[in-house]
Order: structure tokens, then C-alpha cells, then sequence
């Protein structure tokens, strides 16, 4: 697998809210799908459905009305009145208006009078490539809502358990649901360090075979991406753990049972991440230790060429000198002899240089 060009990360650009009073709805990323789509699941334990919707109002009509358990998605968060619409009818705090149009965030758990707000990030490999998105949750007792910032996500496993009879499920709270888009977004995050780990092992072959100024920009790439992910995925640790000290009625002693059993998946997601992040770590050392015996060799080598001159040149500089009366000079064979006086004196060297290993 090649490695991919520098990857465009969800970042969101905080330059426009600075100044402005906190609570304000103002999306910070970039507009990823051309129209929001709303798309909603209302369930309990004998019935299910699924209804998109081309407008907020018809979907928070569609929630009041229901008796059942509902899951609301929002994919695109360009059209902020939407958002603001949400906050409004649910009696959401606006700092959760924020947070949600505010990209690039840390993950958090935030827990409010009457609803649990919990940001998190979502990794899945696309293309040969691992794409990254933020998602946010929001749940009270009979309503989930996510916020995506582009079409396709992690939570096809958990849709389908919702369509599944016989699926737990449909049985229980949105605490459950929450649970459940959790753990998928954590199982997600195994398959995307599995596939970083491969980039890094094929990137550490080609590092041994060919230790080329080429590979250099790959490796500072890579250990921008793990530093990226690290960042990501370490926050999600105080997440799960606030997550399972909730109360009820956001809380049910069956689902913490669950929950505490994902934490020990995150806390396996976060140790595999160090580790690839030493190796990456390892890998630039390696590549510099390449480099600098490469370095070395050549100056041994040219330190030894200089070594076998300097005695020739030294000769050739004696006899070099305008004395008159130099008796080597009028000698017949004298050129000669000199000649094979330095070739010998070479040879000699070079044999020296061998029986040492430096050659």
C-alpha cells in the first residue's frame, strides 16, 4: 500500500469566533455535503421505522408525536439554523449549539440538567485512506440525536441491530443507543490503527531496502498522522469513564456493565497507538542512523584516499623542490625508483587498510 498525500484533517478554524460572546451558532468547518439531510428511526420492542425528512419542522412534528424511542441524524452542519432550531425545541443549552457547529474539538462528555452532550471522534478507512470526522451525541430519556459533518459513518452494525427482532436493543433506553454508537465508533478505531500499522511496517521495509532523502517526507507525514490520532483517541478514555459514572435516569446498571467493558477496549485502542507512535518514532531514528553511517562511510573512504596521498604527495614535493644539488636528480633510474617506491608504499597501505577492516 502507497502512501497516501497528506491527508485533510477535520480541523475547524476558531479565527471567526474570536471576539464574539460564547453560544453563538457559527459553523467553524467546512461544508462537506451540499444539503443537510435529516434522517430519523423511531423503535420499541415490536415496531421500527425510518423516515427521511426535507425539512427540520417536519421531523421535530414527527418526535413530539411519537411514543417511541427515536434516533434523529443530522448529516452536514453548514445550515446552522437547523442546529439552532434543534437547541431551541429541545430546550438544548447554546453552548451545545456551539460545540456542535464548533469542528476540530477535543472529546468530551458534557452533562447538563436535562440531556448528556458527548463529542467524539470517528476513524474509518476509505479508499486506502483513514478518514476522520467529528460526531456529536445528544441524549435525554426517549430521544438520541447525532451530528455528522458528511455522509457515511461507523453505525451501519448498529442499524442493523435496531432492525433485528431479536436485538436487545429495541429493549432498552437511548443510554444504550449512546453505548452502542460508542463502541462501534471504538471498534472503528482498531480497523484504522490496524491499517496504520501496515502503512508503518511497509513504510519501515522500504526503509531498510532504500534509505533515501525520498522516504523522509513519509515519515514526518506519518508521525504527523500518529501524533493526529493519538490526539484523537487519548480524550475518548475520560469520556467512557465519565460516561459510565452517569446517574439515572441517564444511566441503567445493565448498561454500565457494558460500558465498563469499553473502556477496557479504549484503554487497548490507546496502548496500541503509543506503540505505533514509538515505532514511528523509531522508524525516524533509524532513518537518521541511516543516513549518518552513510555519511560515514563516505568520509572514511575519503579519509582513507587523502591518508595513502599524503605520503606520496610528500615525496613528490621533496623531489618537486629547484635545489641544484640534489643527487637523485642526475640519477639515471631515479624516476623509475620512484615510481615503484610509491606504488610499493601504496599497496603497502592499502594491505594495512585491509587487515584492519577499514577497507
Amino acid at each position: 500500500m502507497k502512501q497516501k498525500s497528506k491527508k485533510k484533517r477535520s480541523k475547524g478554524s476558531h479565527l471567526k469566533k474570536v471576539g464574539m460572546a460564547p453560544g453563538q451558532f457559527l459553523f467553524t468547518g467546512e461544508q462537506r455535503v451540499k444539503n443537510t439531510s435529516l434522517q430519523l428511526i423511531t423503535y420499541n420492542k415490536s415496531e421500527i421505522e425510518e423516515t427521511k425528512f426535507s425539512t427540520i419542522e417536519e421531523a421535530l412534528t414527527k418526535i413530539d408525536k411519537s411514543d417511541k424511542m427515536c434516533w434523529l441524524n443530522i448529516i452536514g452542519l453548514h445550515e446552522t439554523n437547523i442546529i439552532k432550531s434543534i437547541v431551541e425545541h429541545f430546550d438544548l443549552h447554546k453552548l451545545s449549539g456551539e460545540d456542535i457547529l464548533s469542528i476540530g474539538q477535543r472529546p468530551k462528555l458534557d452533562e447538563y440538567h436535562n440531556y448528556i452532550h458527548i463529542v467524539a471522534k470517528m476513524f474509518r478507512v476509505n479508499n486506502g485512506e483513514i478518514e476522520d470526522e467529528q460526531i456529536t451525541i445528544i441524549f435525554a430519556d426517549h430521544l438520541l440525536i447525532t451530528f455528522q459533518e458528511k455522509e457515511g459513518d461507523v453505525f451501519n452494525g448498529v442499524r442493523d441491530r435496531l432492525f433485528d427482532e431479536k436485538g436487545q436493543i429495541r429493549t432498552r433506553k437511548t443510554n444504550y443507543l449512546a453505548y452502542a454508537l460508542l463502541d462501534s465508533i471504538v471498534d472503528h478505531y482498531f480497523i484504522a490503527i490496524e491499517h496504520f500499522g501496515n502503512i508503518i511496517e511497509e513504510l519501515e521495509i522500504e526503509l531498510l531496502e532504500n534509505s533515501s532523502d525520498d522516504i523522509l517526507p513519509k515519515l514526518h507525514e506519518i508521525r504527523r498522522e500518529a501524533s493526529y490520532i493519538r490526539r484523537s483517541i487519548f480524550p475518548m478514555r475520560e469520556v467512557i469513564n465519565r460516561f459510565e459514572k452517569l446517574e439515572p435516569p441517564y444511566m441503567d446498571k445493565e448498561t454500565k456493565l457494558f460500558i465498563r467493558d469499553l473502556y477496557d477496549h479504549t484503554v487497548q485502542v490507546i496502548e496500541n497507538v503509543n506503540v505505533f507512535k514509538d515505532e514511528v518514532s523509531g522508524l525516524l531514528d533509524l532513518h537518521m542512523s541511516s543516513v549518518s553511517n552513510r555519511m560515514n562511510n563516505v568520509m572514511k573512504v575519503l579519509t582513507i584516499v587523502s591518508t595513502i596521498f599524503i605520503p606520496l604527495t610528500f615525496i613528490v614535493g621533496i623531489y618537486g623542490m629547484n635545489f641544484d644539488h640534489m643527487p637523485e636528480l642526475k640519477y639515471k633510474y631515479g624516476y623509475l625508483i620512484t615510481l615503484i617506491a610509491m606504488s610499493i608504499l601504496t599497496l603497502l597501505m592499502i594491505y594495512y587498510f585491509k587487515r584492519k577492516k577499514w577497507l
